[in-house]
């Protein structure tokens, strides 16, 4: 199940995702960030020792 969230991103960040889905191969910016904070998320339950 998903849903749909509005957000507002500083352009030098957005100018980073962009640059990191053609990196990467992504087909959407939705999907790059979706991979990049989940990403974070397991990084941060590894240092937490979860």
């Amino acid at each position: 199940m998903s849903q749909v969230l509005n957000m507002r991103y500083p352009k030098e960040l957005l100018k980073r995702i962009d640059e990191f889905k053609e990196k990467k191969g992504f087909t959407t910016r939705t999907q790059t960030i979706i991979y990049l904070i989940q990403y974070a998320l397991e990084q941060s339950d590894n240092r937490d020792g979860k």
